[in-house]
């Protein structure tokens, strides 16, 4: 089994991963919909500028990520990587956001100007499969 092609499926077919984020000592996990561009290795989300998860990164910019499958399986992708806010926006993003999650042009166009963009670097990932297929891939 490829598991840098599993990687990709798994990129392209979940939606929303965990992210964590740690201050002080104090973990904080939240979900969030996200992006994975392949050419650039970049994982994107957008979020609002109050919320906490942005003070956070700030004090922070260590992440860590598992992708959460919605089939019924367990298949899913875990990284480590840093999180710094995107110059890109996410009007530059919207065709990926909208391909990928059904109904988001509808957040985009209610709430895009309020939201910023996020991206996640990480230099390796770890795909489990099944029980029986798991690795780590270099991104």
């Amino acid at each position: 089994m490829n598991m840098s092609n599993e990687f990709l499926r798994l990129m392209a077919a979940h939606q929303d991963l965990a992210l964590a984020t740690s201050v002080d000592n104090t973990p904080h996990v939240r979900i969030v919909n996200f992006v994975y561009a392949e050419e650039k290795k970049i994982v994107y989300f957008a979020t609002f500028p109050d919320n906490a998860k942005v003070g956070e990164i700030d004090a922070n910019h260590t992440v860590s990520f598992t992708t959460i499958p919605h089939d019924g399986g367990t298949a899913h992708v875990r990284a480590v990587g840093t999180a710094a806010k995107s110059k890109r926006s996410i009007f530059d993003l919207a065709d990926r956001f909208t391909a990928k999650i059904p109904g988001y042009d509808k957040t985009i166009a209610a709430v895009g100007d309020a939201l910023i963009v996020y991206e996640i670097t990480f230099p390796t990932a770890t795909v489990t499969v099944d029980m029986e297929h798991s690795g780590t891939v270099t991104i």
